[in-house]
């Protein structure tokens, strides 16, 4: 992984002493990686449940990007990740706008693992057209985990871009458990970085007048930035949640371009 002093998992309570600049929209911004420990930092809303995907550290390839994580339709040039910095692809990260989960550069054949205990909802291929590979038909290994969270909602973890599947539909995992091995497979962009896309959903849409419209997709690492989180506004009240447990955040350090 790439070294960085003082840079760690996805939580707030400090800083790197990383410079800011402005942003795409006029305003300063936040230091990108200003994180020096694992923990979430205050406002955020916390649900220690999760552990982490992966043994190991690994470089962020994708932020989510509270933003407008819908890409193709999100082209303003910027991620914006949970601490409210704005993330230039291109500049300060090797992934592209619109992101709508985390990815970690994970060398193909790592082990993924159940990141709580839930039932297997899909296991296999999903295919759609790729919109950053010119829109060509790809095939992606995916694994979704259903789980229950202590707030009593529901919510799913997806991995994808496997190059192995060890779970089946119905399964009961428990965490910790192998559900797979990490690839360079499907939508990956026309470089083929090896890596795991992880995403989290809130599996039941509170309004059902929005479902046509409600895309669920959350951040794991919750909302930290300044004011209220744009994405809980246009995603018809998704709130993200910092959901790792105490010691379990993974790193959050940017591969440069």
């Amino acid at each position: 992984m790439l070294m960085a002093a003082g840079l760690s998992g996805c939580g707030g309570g400090g800083s790197d002493g990383g410079g800011s600049g402005s942003g795409p929209s006029g305003s300063t911004e936040p230091p990108l990686t200003a994180v020096v420990n694992s923990e979430p930092g205050a406002g955020n809303t916390v649900i220690r449940l999760l552990s982490r995907p992966f043994m190991g550290q690994y470089d962020v390839l994708n932020y989510f990007d509270h933003d407008l994580p819908i890409n193709p339709n999100d082209a303003n040039g910027f991620q914006l990740n949970w601490r409210g910095a704005h993330v230039i692809p291109g500049r300060d990260i090797k992934g592209y706008d619109g992101h709508k989960g985390i990815d970690w550069l994970l060398p193909e054949n790592t082990p993924v693992l159940a990141v709580t205990g839930g039932e297997i909802v899909f296991a296999g291929p999903n295919m759609f057209l790729c919109p950053i590979q010119d829109n060509e038909p790809t095939t992606n290994p995916t694994v979704v985990i259903k789980f229950v969270a202590t707030d009593g909602e529901t919510y799913t973890a997806l991995y994808t871009h496997l190059n192995r599947i060890d779970v089946a539909v119905g399964d009961g995992v428990t965490e910790g458990q192998q559900v797979g091995l990490s690839g360079a497979t499907g939508c990956v962009g026309k470089a083929h970085l090896a890596h795991l896309h992880f995403e989290v959903s809130h599996a039941v849409v509170k309004d059902p007048a929005f479902n046509s419209r409600v895309n669920p997709v959350i951040d794991p690492c919750g909302w930290e930035g300044p004011g209220a989180d744009p994405w809980a506004a246009r995603g018809a009240g998704q709130t993200s949640v910092w959901f790792w447990k105490q010691g379990q955040a993974p790193d959050m350090v940017p591969r440069k371009p």
